[in-house]
């Protein structure tokens, strides 16, 4: 298999789908945002069959409510100085 073809099928939706399921719980808020943007740069592709369309817009909003997920997680963790100068949880 040539470097084109690797790099193809690295993009794939089912590819996509195996690395999300692996590395999911360890991803960053940052490459969630990265992976949607990739799956939006592959929908504006306008040689992509609707097949995969329809596996890009799925897996974009799988990601999509990954990241809302996360921002909930950090705004569960930040810390407020309340006005007598002490940590409470926000």
């Amino acid at each position: 298999m040539g470097q084109a073809e690797t790099a193809q099928n690295e993009t794939q939706p089912e590819n996509l789908s195996a690395q999300a399921e692996a590395a999911e719980h360890d991803l960053k808020l940052e490459d969630l945002l990265a992976q949607v943007e990739q799956c939006i740069g592959q929908l504006e592709n306008p040689q992509i069959s609707l097949e995969d369309s329809f596996r890009y817009y799925e897996e974009g909003i799988r990601r999509l409510k990954m990241c809302s997920s996360k921002v909930a997680q950090i705004e569960q963790k930040m810390l407020v100085i309340n006005s007598q100068g002490e940590l409470e949880d926000f």
